[in-house]
């Protein structure tokens, strides 16, 4: 990776004051790290400390909190029904808050779910939360800083998309299964049309989906629920299109689509579980106690039944809401109707006149039969065990509960209550409750004080009043009832009025309900499936409404039992086919552990090892704030600024003097204070050197006089600062949804941690470092060791690897694969955050010092004051005098090799050599002086010159002063004057072993200046010489004369002509052979006719008849030579009797009258003349 483009910050750092603070801030920094979301096993979850003393979670519920992680930021949990999903996604929400991942949850469950979710989220993970619907949904924010906001389907299907683009990081949707008609349907649902938007785009970092159901009908089902979570990550669907999913998966029709085809099952589950984690049951391996569910029916007493009667009509004009509370009272005890009833007389929603109807009926009513009949149960546990009997009462009413209480305690019945007023007595009930010989053997509890509370201790369970939300009863039970419980079954009981609306209606069917809902493990899953499922237009509970429905008209006389036993019936009818479902699916998609997981191999990341534990680490950091501390047995009480604060370390640290904070990893005040540490931004460095320019003159000084020099002064040349210590670098690899910081402690040594700076390096180090350099500390070097982190580099490596399967997934979709790109690739950030050790410095000086009257030297040193360490040149021995010296003081004489002191010696001015005085010479032409073996005697003056200066001679070599040297103007050559002449022919300068001389002349030059005969090869002149027409010479004794004009010319352009036999020039001869004078032979052939010098006709006639000896010759034709000097004739000759003719040819000279060569003899033919 090229460093040059990792950014690396370097904090501005503070001396600290003392050790103690520095490792405070070092802690802080531990603390403050972000840690992954890569989880392989339990020992790397981080949020254990928040939940530890409220939920033991099971392997499963562990390895779905991995399967999330390893699948970030999108994953459905689709365990079968009774494995406690919300627990799941409570570690999950808790892991991701404790990292520092999220902030604001949105959960998104059924209506009769928020209540759970709430109190689960609140209870076990200590993570609040706030339940909105309809319009509060665009505006919500948890109750706090960190924290869920819970609402309906329906309120996101109305305002999902009107939220704040960042307003949550995470979703929750509870029952995913309500958005599976995505596809497959006509028209599609508004719902899911809704969320499918939102998930596409991205308006939450991340989404768990949760559902015990994945497929309840068709296979698109999980096609539809397949299409969320793709869109979610930003992938394109696997199954592929619509048409695509139908052929190649659906066996049956494309619109009943309910079998799969056998052949492609593997494929069809491997997608599947390619974004869903899935626990079986009976994979699960869990202890279930089973339920026995009995309805204590007691007999009223006529008070008791007078109170039904005054109630029968006036609740038939209330509201639903004032019924059902009315009606929950009136079978609860006296004291809670009558307080009801005064209440809401008093805010005119109940009739004055019923309120005083009821007062007065109950006054006479002083133990209830339900008192008597809890009685009654409370002595047959008595008798089956005496010592350690336990038994939990739940009743909705406060003045019930109070009822309770003074009944018990006048049988001598030891109780204890739980309700909201005080969660510290709340806690010592409990503790008493659940000793092996307890102390209490009743708990009296209300909903308000029992959220959260394990009694499993206990395996009775009394309902003395039946709330109408089945929810509710079932969280009652899920206090006594839970995995791994000690005991085999858990007895509920639930005490009702026989033969009232409470017998026949609400225990009737709520006995059915609560058998039902233990064998299928989900109650809204059984409460949808019947058909009785919450009504969110209205806002009210399906199953609350029901019975209030039946219960009113009962009580207006009409026969309800028909319309109960339809109920009850629905009920056995939905546990029947949620069984089917969970068969069928179980068919279908087997078990994960029928797939195999491809993904990229887990990092396996070391936990942060802390100097300091949390306690250690919150107190100081307090302190070093100022706060005033007092322990108070495990709490601690802190005052700080005029506030007080109780300080807890354990969710079970109760105080009874207030409420106390709790200061843990991921609490807001844990983070906050370690915040207000780091931001403090500290470092350990001291400076080793104190006054280093004195000591470093002092050194100087001592180092010079050690070996007899005389110290005359010194110039800092450089300085360096050097570190030497430990780096702290804070290292963070980040993608879109997940980080990972290790804090890197470099070890720092000063051969490779040192920056030269200038002299004012000599100043002391500041208390504050802004840049690691100042110190010496080299950024590059850090940032090379901070990146060797092989953590870092497995979290790279892992989410790289990640990056492929991720881009591969996202299909064709180049937008969508740029996106997962940039989401996936990890990226680093190197911080300097602390510096502990020390600085010193390393000074280049250049120090002056003499020997007695010798020259003054100088030496280089590197000076180290702090500790006195001088790196020097090495010492050696002047064989002049016998002294130990630096050797940089010495120089060896060139001549004999001898080492000595260079004031002893004498340096070349023109080099850097040295030798005894003895060994020089004076140049005579700089007037420098030299050694004797960088001289040489001059060619030109005899002198010493030295050989630097001195030329050498390209003709001879002599070599000689500059001054003395010429230029050959034809070859450049350098060479003496001497060896030098003038040219004859053009003036110039040449060398003279180069010189010729014309033959034809005599005058001399270079030979570049002349040309050769190629007859001869003499040299001559150009001018002088006779060319040939292909550009050879000869001299002019070696031309010849042309016959024909006279012309002198070299021999090799002439040619014998075969009528006259002499030499004539090529341009007056034929081209082709025979080779003949062309214009005699064309004046004989008769195609070219002249009349030259007729007056010589005669003559030459007279002539030539003479040199035929005979015959009368005649002048027919003749031409003028170009010199003027020959004739070419033609004559006709003729026999004396005039029988014969010929026509004879020859050359005339004028000068001489005879003819030049010989006369040729011929006769003219048709085709032109013929020699004969």
């Amino acid at each position: 990776m090229d460093l040059s483009q990792l950014p690396f910050q370097a904090k501005t750092l503070k001396r600290a004051a003392n050790p103690d603070k520095y490792n405070l801030y070092r802690a802080a920094l531990e603390w403050d790290l972000i840690e992954p979301i890569v989880i392989d096993d339990r020992e790397d979850m981080r949020s254990e400390s928040k939940w530890r003393d409220r939920v033991e979670p099971y392997h499963h519920q562990v390895t779905n909190l991995i399967s999330f992680c390893r699948r970030l930021p999108v994953t459905l949990l689709a365990d079968d029904v009774g494995l406690g999903k919300t627990i799941s996604a409570g570690l999950i929400a808790s892991e991701l808050i404790s990292r520092g991942r999220i902030e604001k949850i949105l959960i998104i469950c059924p209506k009769i779910l928020r209540e759970q979710w709430k109190e689960e989220l609140d209870v076990k993970f200590d993570i609040p939360s706030n339940i909105v619907t309809g319009r509060e949904l665009i505006t919500a924010e948890p109750p706090e800083e960190v924290g869920a906001v819970i609402t309906t389907y329906n309120t996101a299907r109305l305002y999902l998309d009107r939220i704040k683009q960042d307003g949550f990081d995470m979703l929750i949707l509870d029952e995913a299964h309500k958005l599976r008609n995505l596809y497959g349907v006509d028209p599609t649902p508004q719902v899911a049309q809704r969320f499918r938007k939102a998930l596409s785009d991205r308006l939450f970092k991340y989404v768990l989906m949760l559902t015990a159901t994945p497929i309840q009908n068709r296979l698109w089902d999980l096609y539809s629920l397949v299409d969320l979570l793709t869109v979610a990550r930003g992938h394109e669907n696997p199954f592929g299109n619509q048409g695509t999913f139908a052929r190649k998966f659906i066996a049956d029709s494309r619109t009943t689509a309910r079998q799969l085809k056998t052949e492609m099952r593997d494929e069809f589950r491997s997608i599947v579980y390619g974004y869903m984690s899935r626990v079986r049951r009976g994979d699960a391996k869990l202890h279930f106690p089973e339920r026995k569910v009995q309805l204590h029916k007691v007999e009223p007493i006529e008070k008791e039944l007078e109170l039904f009667k005054v109630i029968a009509k006036p609740i038939q004009q209330l509201n639903y809401l004032s019924q059902i509370v009315i009606l929950q009272a009136l079978v609860s005890s006296p004291e809670a109707l009558v307080k009801l009833l005064d209440g809401m007389a008093k805010k005119d929603t109940a009739p004055k006149s019923l309120a005083k109807d009821v007062k007065e009926i109950a006054k006479d009513i002083h133990t209830t039969t339900k008192l008597k009949g809890l009685s009654a149960l409370i002595e047959k546990l008595k008798a089956e065990q005496p010592d350690t009997w336990r038994v939990v009462v739940f009743t909705r009413w406060r003045e019930t509960q109070t009822a309770i209480q003074n009944f018990l305690e006048k049988q001598k019945i030891s109780c204890g209550l739980i309700n909201g007023d005080s969660n510290t007595r709340n806690q010592e009930t409990i503790g008493k409750f659940k000793k092996d010989l307890p102390e209490i053997h009743v708990i009296v509890s209300t909903e308000a004080g029992s959220e959260g509370v394990n009694l499993q201790t206990a395996n009775v369970l009394v309902n003395y009043d039946l709330p109408w939300n089945p929810m509710i009863v079932e969280q009652r039970i899920g206090r006594i009832q839970r995995l791994a419980s000690n005991f085999a079954n858990v007895s509920i009981f639930n005490i009702v009025l026989k033969n009232t609306f409470e017998e026949y209606i609400v225990g009737r069917l709520m006995e059915k309900l609560q058998l039902a809902s233990h064998a299928i493990g989900d109650i809204e899953a059984l409460l949808e499936a019947s058909g009785i499922d919450e009504n969110e237009e209205n806002g009210s509970s399906g199953f609350e409404e029901k019975i209030r429905q039946l219960v009113v008209a009962s009580l207006a006389g009409k026969d309800v039992e028909q319309a109960t036993h339809k109920a009850e019936k629905s009920i056995a009818e939905a546990k029947t086919e949620l069984e089917r479902e969970e068969k069928n699916i179980n068919s279908l998609l087997g078990g994960m552990g029928d797939t195999q997981d491809s993904g990229p191999r887990c990092p396996k990341l070391p936990q942060t090892e802390h100097s300091m534990d949390v306690r250690t680490f919150v107190l100081a950091a307090l302190s070093e704030l100022g706060a005033k501390l007092r322990r108070d047995g495990s709490l601690y009480v802190s005052q700080l600024d005029g506030k007080r604060e109780i300080i807890r370390f354990d969710n079970n640290a109760l105080s009874d003097k207030g409420e106390s904070v709790l200061y843990a990893p991921g609490t807001a005040v844990f983070e906050r204070l370690v915040g207000k540490v780091t931001n403090t931004g500290l470092h350990m460095v001291d400076d080793s050197d104190q006054n280093p320019l004195q000591r470093a003159e002092r050194i100087t000084k001592n180092w010079s006089e050690s070996f007899g020099a005389l110290f005359r002064v010194m110039d800092i040349q450089d300085v360096s600062r050097c570190f030497t210590g430990k780096a702290l670098i804070r290292v963070r690899a980040t993608v879109a949804h997940d980080s990972y910081e290790r804090l890197v402690e470099v070890n720092c040594t000063p051969d490779e941690h040192f920056n030269f700076v200038t002299k004012f390096g000599l100043e002391p180090i500041g208390d504050q470092i802004e840049n690691p350099t100042s110190i010496g500390a080299i950024s590059k070097k850090l940032m090379e060791k901070a990146m060797q982190d092989p953590n870092i580099l497995d979290f790279c490596r892992f989410y790289t690897e990640r990056r492929e399967q991720e881009v591969a997934s996202a299909g064709s979709d180049l937008r969508k694969k740029k996106k997962l790109e940039d989401e996936f690739t990890p990226r680093l950030e190197i911080s300097l955050v602390g510096l502990e050790g020390a600085v010193h410095r390393d000074l280049k000086i250049r120090v002056s010092y003499r020997f007695g009257e010798g020259g003054e030297y100088n030496s280089l040193l590197t000076v180290t004051p702090s500790s006195e360490k001088v790196t020097a040149p090495e010492m050696d021995k002047c064989m002049k005098t016998g002294k130990i010296v630096p050797r940089d003081c010495l120089g060896q004489c060139a001549m004999t090799k001898q080492t000595a002191m260079r004031h002893f010696l004498a340096q070349s001015e023109i080099s850097d050599r040295f030798a005894y005085p003895e060994h020089t010479v004076l140049c005579a032409f700089s007037k420098k002086r030299i050694l004797v073996d960088e001289a040489e005697k001059s060619a030109a003056t005899g002198e010493m010159v030295a050989k630097k200066f001195l030329k050498t001679s390209n003709l001879s070599g002599k070599r000689a002063e500059p001054q003395y040297f010429g230029v050959c103007e034809f070859t450049k050559s350098e060479i003496l004057e001497s060896e030098l002449a003038v040219s004859q022919i053009s003036g110039k300068k040449y060398r003279v072993d180069e010189q010729l001389k014309s033959v034809v002349s005599g005058k001399t030059g270079h030979k570049q200046e002349f040309v050769f005969s190629n007859l001869s090869g003499a040299p001559l002149l150009e001018m002088e010489a006779v060319r040939s027409i292909v550009g050879n010479f000869c001299s002019p004794l070696e031309a010849r004369s042309c016959s024909w004009s006279g012309r002198k010319c070299h021999p090799e352009d002439l040619k014998n002509c075969e009528l006259t036999g002499v030499p004539i020039y090529s341009e007056y001869i034929s081209t082709q052979p025979p080779f003949h004078l062309e214009v005699l032979f064309n004046l004989l052939n008769g195609t070219r006719k002249k009349l030259d010098r007729t007056e010589l006709w005669p003559a030459i006639g007279n002539y030539v008849s003479t040199l035929l000896r005979g015959g009368n010759c005649k002048v027919e034709t003749a031409e003028l030579s170009p010199n003027g000097a020959s004739l070419a004739v033609a004559l006709e000759v003729r026999t004396w009797i005039g029988l014969k003719v010929r026509h004879v040819g020859l050359i005339y000279s004028l000068q001489d009258n005879v003819n030049v060569g010989r006369a040729v003899t011929g006769k003219r033919r048709d085709k032109g003349w013929v020699q004969s």
